[in-house]
């Protein structure tokens, strides 16, 4: 997209999920307009008066603008830190020893913050169908008393009073006649323009007399065209809909600020070129020409004839059960009416058809955005994956768009091309697009592929929720199988799969995802198939605590002997690592594919700048990381690390894979020793795989362990002449190491991480109590506690595990008498501290705790989720 519409409720004011979108359309380069929804709750919920209200909106547009300035002067930092290194001319530093600065004050880009008078922020009512800018106002006062409206713009919001003396528009209220009472002087937003929308709303409280009379005038006066039966309607809600919706309508304001303050999509996609296709020039002649092609329609938006065609989907979208024909009412001439009525009429002669099981239907519609060319019915496009990499042969198929639509809301509408900057919806494309993918008609070879992170920023570790399935009787298998495929194609963050033992698993992010999951199978995707769903299994982690012992691995025909240790990565480090999973993943990919070659240079200077952030203060670790480092896990882009052996080891190990994965996170060339035993190398690897992809407690995966490989030894006077009876020497490296890691994990204390989700609450005084203890039963903990300026609420927010986040909300309403709501996003993984391991050995412990005695087992938290998981 171009641009964002970031809507805040101001009874609410900026939340968790404000701060999360924001900083994302920002990391993306979106750049975003601000509405403040629900302004109506300020008078009829929390009967503010004007002047309170203004105060309150400033509030929450500063905590909007902290987060705006906190992400600019990150971005400031790291500017001016990649400047200082670029830096080598003594020239560009002063007499004083600081490197020369320059400022440019005419650049509208320096300051990003939102603000009524810079044209970026609108205040809405969506329930009462009204919203307006300052502009609105400012073009009503203008023609009334003759002012310019740039100025009235400038003046309608902030410190700005009308001194009515001197007819004079002043800065402060310390300007205005010292005999005008301080108290009493009202900013210009306050007079002009909340006054007016309060009295509107005053006018509907009641239905006597009088407050007809209030309306009638407000009609008069303000030249609204509604009706005598609207704006007199004994349900206040339908009047001041009517009024409000006539005086200051929605649509309008919000498309205004839209078509004025957002990019035009050749200003977007030039100014986000380096995030959509981040590839830099190939060295051949070939493949700078097909770069350069690609460079320029993309940038230009090009949409000429011959351009190529690069679309991106963001998502695939169901079609209604009625089909996808347009519910839009489009006048016809009467001919063509009247054709229409005698198609309709039924023909005995005519037999029916024979319905839709005959033909497979297209179910859904590929939301996509145009980049460049054009899209139409018919055309064959080439269709690549997200984890398509440049040259290769897998992650493309090839499909034919059947029909291209509009996507008008809940309708749609069908065209007949589509051209670059739009978006659109493609149908055709159900079998070869599972989630998201590119579009084009530039062949595999050629093709440089979108940034695979467009798509979004979920990854696996967030489905920590998974539930098994079963069908009512074994016929409906093969249509909940083809139901839950479905549900997959059409929810980003769901994930589905088939285990060994025939269980069909729906993985998750929570509680209430998983109600909306269950429901649209129910109705949607798997309508009419009666399943039964098992109790939720929550996802671990597994971790160590302390650096273990070093175990000795030895394959079975006594060849190899390696050494191995396992320590712990310290958690700031860990979470760090987890962050940069999908942008690690992506450069993975490429640099398997291409030979340790990276077209997308920007993405890698970034990552490598965030892994010196991350070790900072943990030098020591970070340095060994660079002559030793072999892989990370699970799946080559987790938390876990594998160290090689170090320099002194006699029998040095390397492989390519272990060289590209190091000349990715470090500028390193390979040294002599590359060559040198590859089949140990890549065994050591793959048994670092399988370990951290199933550890030792309960077979979750690992994190934030840090695996080193102390010595290898190789007696070559043990193998004979013939085949080796134990098999290849591979799999028993992989088998040996496995065994020594998941040995030396269980060594160094083993503890189980559980994900966390951080929860905000606003509740008052009286229930404040409550709040506290039902999150202490649910082993939580407050984090941070504050009231709301301008009201009697608190704010709290606070850690609850997944574990315990199953009917919370629930519990929470029914203590507080409804009256706290909470809100539930995705945190964090945190170690838990207790020893799923622990048993009294000591005299003193045996005293106290017995081996007979059963309370032990049942009060240990660790051990009874470990027993859970392992079910």
């Amino acid at each position: 997209c171009d641009g964002a519409l970031l809507v805040v409720d101001v009874g609410e004011g900026v939340r968790a999920q404000t701060v999360s979108v924001l900083r994302l359309a920002m990391d993306r380069g979106i750049q975003p307009v601000l509405v403040l929804n629900k302004m109506d709750r300020l008078f009829t919920e929390f009967k503010m008066e004007p002047l309170d209200a203004y105060r309150h909106i400033t509030n929450i547009l500063e905590q909007v603008n902290v987060i705006v300035g906190v992400r600019d002067l990150e971005s400031i930092i790291r500017a001016s830190e990649n400047y200082a290194d670029s830096v080598e001319d003594a020239d560009a530093v002063g007499e004083d020893g600081g490197a020369a600065w320059s400022v440019d004050e005419d650049e509208e880009t320096t300051t990003n913050t939102f603000s009524p008078a810079n044209g970026n922020v609108a205040f809405a009512s969506a329930i009462d169908g009204w919203a307006f800018r300052v502009e609105n106002f400012a073009s009503m006062y203008s023609k009334k008393f003759g002012l310019k409206r740039e100025i009235l713009v400038r003046s309608l919001w902030g410190d700005y009073y009308v001194n009515a003396k001197t007819r004079r528009i002043v800065h402060g209220a310390d300007k205005l006649p010292k005999k005008a009472a301080p108290s009493a002087a009202k900013p210009m937003f306050v007079g002009f323009v909340l006054d007016n929308i309060w009295k509107i709303y005053e006018s509907v409280q009641s239905n006597d007399p009088e407050s007809m009379e209030k309306r009638r005038n407000i009609v008069e006066k303000l030249n609204l065209k509604v009706t005598d039966r609207d704006y007199r309607h004994r349900d206040g809600k339908i009047a001041v809909r009517a009024m409000m919706n006539s005086w200051l309508p929605a649509a309008k304001g919000l498309l205004d600020m839209v078509v004025e303050k957002l990019p035009s999509p050749v200003v977007a996609q030039r100014n986000r070129l380096g995030l959509l296709w981040p590839h830099s020039k190939p060295e051949n002649a070939e493949g700078a020409e097909a770069w350069l092609r690609m460079k320029s329609a993309i940038e230009n938006c090009d949409s000429s004839e011959g351009s190529p065609f690069i679309a991106f989907v963001a998502k695939m979208i169901q079609k209604p059960e009625d089909g996808s024909e347009p519910k839009i009412r489009q006048p016809k001439p009467r001919e063509e009416s009247k054709a229409a009525e005698e198609l309709q009429t039924p023909d005995a002669s005519v037999e029916p058809s024979a319905g839709p099981g005959t033909v497979e239907e297209q179910e859904f519609v590929a939301f996509t955005r145009v980049l460049s060319g054009s899209i139409k019915a018919a055309d064959k496009l080439y269709v690549y994956g997200p984890r398509f990499q440049s040259g290769s042969d897998l992650g493309w198929s090839t499909a034919e768009v059947t029909k291209v639509v509009l996507l008008m809301g809940r309708d749609t509408n069908a065209v007949e091309k589509v051209s670059a900057g739009s978006v659109c919806g493609v149908e055709g494309l159900d079998n070869a697009v599972l989630k998201t993918a590119t579009l084009s008609n530039i062949p595999p070879e050629q093709m440089l592929p979108l940034a695979s992170r467009l798509g979004g920023s979920e990854t696996t570790s967030d489905l920590v929720v998974r539930v098994a399935l079963e069908p009512h009787t074994p016929l409906e298998t093969e249509r909940l199988q083809l139901g839950m495929k479905k549900l997959n194609q059409a929810d980003p963050m769901v994930d589905t799969y088939v285990m060994e033992t025939g269980e069909l698993v729906l993985a998750v992010t929570g509680e209430l995802h998983l109600e909306r999951c269950l429901v649209d199978l129910r109705e949607r995707f798997a309508k009419g198939v009666r399943f039964h769903v098992s109790e939720p299994i929550i996802s671990f982690r597994e971790t160590v605590s302390t650096t273990g012992p070093a175990v000795v691995a030895t394959t079975a025909n006594k060849q190899v002997s390696i050494t191995l240790k396992a320590r712990p990565i310290p958690t700031r480090v860990a979470r760090n690592l987890d962050q940069e999973t999908p942008r690690t993943r992506t450069l993975l990919g490429e640099a398997k594919s291409n030979d340790s070659q990276v077209s997308q240079p920007n993405e890698l200077r970034k990552m490598r700048e965030t892994l010196v952030e991350v070790f900072e203060g943990e030098e020591e670790l970070f340095n060994t990381m660079k002559s030793r480092l072999w892989s990370s896990g699970p799946r080559s882009f987790g938390t876990n690390i594998l160290l090689g052996p170090p320099k002194g080891c006699k029998f040095p190990c390397y492989s390519k894979g272990i060289s590209t994965w190091r000349s990715l996170f470090f500028d390193y060339e390979p040294d002599e020793c590359n060559s040198l035993n590859p089949t140990i190398a890549n065994g050591i690897v793959a048994g670092f795989q399988h370990t951290t992809a199933a550890g030792p407690l309960c077979e979750e995966a690992m994190y934030g362990v840090c695996f080193s490989v102390e010595d290898i030894h190789i007696d070559d006077s043990v193998v004979g002449d013939g085949p080796d009876p134990y098999g290849p020497l591979s799999g028993q490296i992989i088998s040996c190491v496995k065994e020594a890691l998941r040995n030396t994990t269980m060594s160094s204390q083993p503890r189980l991480v559980e994900a966390l989700l951080r929860v905000e609450i606003q509740t008052t005084m009286d229930t404040l109590g409550s709040v506290y203890n039902v999150i202490s039963k649910r082993r939580g903990r407050v984090v941070r506690e504050q009231i709301k300026e301008g009201a009697s609420i608190f704010e709290v927010e606070a850690l609850v595990p997944v574990m315990e986040s199953f009917g919370f909300a629930d519990v929470l309403r029914m203590q507080t008498s409804g009256q706290a709501s909470p809100q539930m996003v995705r945190s964090h993984w945190e170690v838990l501290e207790q020893d799923p391991l622990w048993v009294p050995q000591t005299e003193e412990e045996l005293e106290d705790w017995s081996l007979e005695d059963k309370t032990l087992a049942n009060n240990n938290l660790a051990a009874k989720l470990v027993n859970r998981t392992r079910r």
